[in-house]
């Protein structure tokens, strides 16, 4: 194209409008081009009806919308007309690109331009083909374009409406692999001035297929690809570093089955912590479900694939998937975790049977445990002929999982030069020395090899002095650079993490207003790759990780910041959903003012789905960075107490009541309990804490001063503080065997207890103060003879335990009360009691109340006379509570033991026991049992005299 205004002799440029002088004689290179032509309709009357200043206006402002958008897109303006404009895409990448980028450009030109010119609408047509282009002295190409080409695009553009978009059928043919279109109209017609009839596709829009990229060859893997298609075993893990061609070789799995396709459960590094999120994602996208799916579609789906769940699952499988339908169920964390992964997987396996499909799992190593738990499930599931296929970097995860003998390992080896060379011959323009070094450099890696040849065709020099960079980072970087501004919005859908919304990265590019273009110029360009649902992910990790590790850490500081403000502000619901990746956020910005909360908030989360190890890891995290920031001060921030409370409540929940660093954690929040700020709620929960570690402990005699401490806090507080310092105070009396205080203590918190105020306290503190106290009068009423009594105070126990969810205390309830009822010499009943814990505790997988109802059961055995194996057995529970610190009913356990022993006429260890009973009875200052303890010294003394033979145990009590 040119101006047509004259040259200078020997001139390289025109001195009108710039453009490269190309002569006659420069070698041709023909190029298939996609050629646009746009128009500004109603420009004419618009400037009859205006100033001539305002025409000009909107007439500059229609040319600059239509240049900056088509330079986006990589086309050139090659002719302007007034209020018309010409322009080609393809001179710098492949025709099937070109095509998309002038539809996407046109069409966002379309929905543009009405906003900045003056209500304006364009008529876009555009047409492809193979056009003659010429080398300028400067190494650019230009097109030749003959009336022909310009004439048919402004024909096609004459059939548009105002503010649509026709292309001609040569244009669509391109695109059937990388997108697919939405087309408003299809007719054939014969144009002006045209010899042939044009087939014209009117375009309102176009979705980008999944799978758009170029299938990457396949080198050396053939073997490997024929083992995961018809091996004997079912199921493979294919192992190997990064780069190595992993997901290649599972993408080539997934496009060779024609017959039933796969299932594909992919990981995200940045969600690595959410329990089945990879799952959650597959089977949302595969039953077509959204967070306004109702449980009425859930359950028909599952139906659809052969799948039938009671009320009860399609409740938890709604919650599940992030249904705003689910309905809550009444389980505990333990038994919700538990059936997520037995649903999940039973889900999983009946859609991979339905549709004949295979499972894929790419990048275990990020994988959390639920998830990993779901393979296992799918991986054992007896006659399943479903085939699966894992990738994974080396790694404990896919050490631990091969160890199952349930699937079979492939390590995959770097490449042979002889694959290298065969992966190279499509970069022609790379001689023979450029080869050998770039195969030398890449050491086998395919994704190396492939970087390091682009990285060479774009930049190095004919005399060989550009280096090659040392690694694949490296190597991603340099390309990443080429992209000029383009690079910044990279950067920062690489702060969201490998896969993200385009919504999002508007967060941290707000002052874009061609982002929506930017970002599928780049998916285009093969950055990013779509999911149907309107999300990106980078095409690699790697090249992910490369454009995170360009950005300097000041700035990159400042995006996590900008975009955990954002989100707080724009998706709320989203930041409940997964405070986890609101804290990551934070941390990775060294946000102090508002980590410690989000890092508390991320803990709690973690802490209801049973994840103990990623509720520790952020509490600590919370925890270091406030004390970090007070040194060498002590920490004064209010946050400090709550955040030390959950740590230590998530850390013996996770190694037990004596592991040294329960210890430590707890010796921590004592020390904390002097200094730290904090309000008296906060400082009431702390206090309930430490008191109920030193309780389960048997350190009963110290925790009188939690309990002096709670009470002070409590004097002028309101009726919430007084009902969580009364349940310990209760508590205190009954294992100090204080009965008559115990019962004024709770009959005090019984007057101040409203379920509508107080009835959720148990999520909090772990136990509901009604229910306790109420156990406590159990207990208080059977040692007073008041066998009705009792029953009647665990009847209400467990119906209020009922009426207000707190499901995970029943197995307490039942276990207590059978304690209540062996005081009162009542042992029919309570074995039924304990049995009835155990029972409830093992399906709730509650380990502690399932360890402590079988050791109260043993108990009851050997008081109903089993003297043979019970006491063996006894010894064996008691040390396993022991050990996890659980010696509350030490002196009782050890006392019953030397009435077994008494009863077997071994008089000398049974004096050895009770000895050792009544010393931790005093030195615990546990007196609950101390009746019982002295029974039975007043029996062996007896005994020791020659007075009586052992005593039927059975009577005593």
């Amino acid at each position: 194209m040119s101006c047509g205004e004259p040259l200078h002799e020997n001139a390289r440029f025109c001195s009108f409008c710039g453009t490269e002088v190309v002569t006659a004689d420069d070698n041709p290179e023909l190029r298939i081009l996609t050629i646009q032509f746009i128009d500004l309709v109603g420009s004419t009357a618009f400037a009859n009806s205006n100033e001539l200043e305002a025409y000009d206006d909107s007439i500059a402002a229609f040319h600059q919308q239509v240049n900056e958008t088509v330079e986006t897109y990589r086309g050139h303006v090659l002719q302007r007309y007034g209020d018309g404009v010409l322009s080609c895409f393809g001179l710098d990448h492949d025709g099937e690109d070109s095509a998309l980028s002038a539809i996407a450009s046109g069409l966002s030109i379309a929905k543009a331009m009405p906003e900045r010119v003056s209500g304006l609408q364009v008529r876009v047509g555009i047409d492809t083909g193979q056009i003659m282009c010429r080398v300028g002295q400067q190494g650019a190409l230009f097109p030749q374009l003959t009336g022909l080409y310009v004439n048919r695009a402004a024909r096609l553009q004459e059939q548009a409406k105002p503010g649509g978009v026709m292309i001609s059928g040569q244009t669509r043919s391109f695109l059937s692999r990388l997108a697919k279109l939405e087309e408003a109209s299809h007719d054939i017609k014969k144009l002006k001035g045209i010899d042939q009839p044009v087939e014209l596709i009117e375009v309102t829009g176009f979705h980008f297929r999944e799978d758009h990229t170029d299938a990457d060859a396949l080198l050396e893997r053939d073997k490997e690809l024929a083992l995961l298609q018809e091996g004997a075993q079912r199921a493979h893990a294919l192992i190997g570093p990064a780069g190595i061609g992993k997901t290649v070789l599972l993408n080539a799995f997934s496009r060779n089955r024609q017959d039933g396709g796969v299932i594909r459960i992919d990981a995200r590094a940045n969600l690595q912590q959410t329990a089945l999120f990879p799952v959650i994602e597959s089977i949302q996208r595969t039953l077509g479900l959204t967070e306004t799916s109702t449980q009425a579609d859930l359950a028909a789906q599952l139906r659809a694939i052969g799948l039938t769940v009671t009320d009860q699952d399609a409740s938890v499988m709604a919650g599940t998937l992030g249904l705003q339908s689910a309905s809550p169920v009444l389980l505990t964390p333990e038994q919700l975790q538990s059936l997520r992964i037995d649903l999940t997987s039973r889900t999983l396996g009946a859609l991979a049977q339905s549709r004949n499909a295979a499972l894929t799992f790419d990048d275990l190593h990020w994988f959390d445990d639920d998830t990993i738990a779901v393979l296992r499930a799918l991986l054992g599931e007896e006659g399943s002929a479903t085939r699966v296929v894992v990738t994974s970097r080396p790694s404990e995860k896919i050490d631990a999982l091969l160890t199952s003998n349930q699937i079979e390992a492939v390590h995959l080896s770097p490449l042979s030069d002889a694959a290298a060379q065969n992966a190279l011959a499509s970069y022609p323009e790379l001689d023979d020395t450029k080869r050998k070094s770039i195969i030398e450099a890449a050491e086998g890696n395919p994704l190396f090899l492939s970087a390091l040849a682009t990285h060479a065709r774009q930049f190095w020099k004919d005399d060989g002095a550009q280096q090659l960079p040392q690694t694949i980072e490296a190597t991603f970087q340099a390309i990443l650079n080429s992209f000029g501004p383009l690079r910044d919005v990279i950067q920062c859908a690489s702060v969201l993490g490998r896969v993200f919304l385009p919504e999002r990265v508007a967060h941290l590019l707000p002052d874009r207003p061609n982002l929506e273009d930017e970002l599928r110029v780049l998916t285009i360009r093969g950055i990013f790759n779509p999911y149907a649902d309107g999300g990106l992910f980078f095409d690699h990790v790697l090249l992910r990780d490369a454009a995170y590790e360009m950005i300097p850490g000041k700035r990159r500081r400042k995006l996590h910041k900008a975009f955990a403000d954002a989100m707080q502000t724009h998706d709320p619901a989203y930041c409940a959903a997964f405070p986890h990746l609101l804290a990551d956020h934070r941390i990775a910005a060294r946000d102090h003012d508002q980590m410690p909360a989000t890092c508390m908030a991320a803990g709690i989360h973690m802490l209801m789905a049973v994840n103990f190890d990623q509720s520790m890891t952020y509490l600590d995290q919370a925890r270091a960075d406030m004390e970090d920031q007070a040194a060498p001060e002590k920490v004064t921030r209010p946050e400090y107490l709550p955040v030390l409370s959950l740590l230590a409540s998530a850390t013996v929940q996770r190694m037990g009541f004596s592991h040294p660093i329960v210890l430590e954690r707890y010796q921590l929040l004592e020390d904390a309990i002097a200094f730290a700020e904090g309000t008296d709620r906060q400082r009431m929960t702390a206090l309930y804490g430490l008191f109920a570690h030193r309780i389960i402990n048997g350190r009963v005699h110290e925790s009188a001063e939690y309990v002096d401490m709670m009470r002070q806090l409590a004097q002028n507080g309101d009726d919430e503080l007084k009902v969580i310092w009364l349940v310990n105070e209760t508590a205190y009396a009954l294992y100090a065997g204080e009965f008559d205080k115990a019962a004024k203590a709770s009959a005090q918190l019984k007057a101040f207890y409203r379920t509508k105020d107080h009835g959720r306290l148990f999520l909090e503190l772990g136990a509901d103060p009604l229910a306790s106290v109420l156990s406590a009068d159990a207990h208080v009423a059977s040692r007073m003879g008041n066998l009705d009594g009792a029953l009647e105070a665990m009847a209400q126990a467990q119906e209020h335990l009922d009426e207000i969810g707190a499901i995970a205390q029943i197995p307490w309830i039942h276990i207590f009360g059978g304690q209540a009822l062996l005081a009162g010499g009542h042992l029919e009943l309570a074995v039924q009691e304990v049995e009835a814990g155990i029972e409830i505790a093992d399906a709730q997988k509650a380990q502690y109340w399932s360890l402590m109802g079988r050791v109260w059961l043993t108990i009851l055995l050997i008081y109903q006379g089993d003297t043979s194996e019970a006491p063996a057995a006894l010894e064996i529970l008691t040390q396993k509570a022991s050990n996890i610190g659980a010696d509350l009913n030490a002196p009782f356990y050890t006392a019953t033991l030397a009435k077994a022993h008494l009863a077997n006429g071994d008089l000398e260890t049974a004096q050895a026991l009770i000895e050792r009973a009544e010393h931790l009875s005093e030195t615990c200052g546990e007196h609950e049992w101390d009746h019982s303890i002295r029974d039975i010294r007043t029996e062996l003394t007896r005994l020791q005299s020659g007075e009586s033979a052992p005593p039927d145990l059975k009577t005593q009590s």
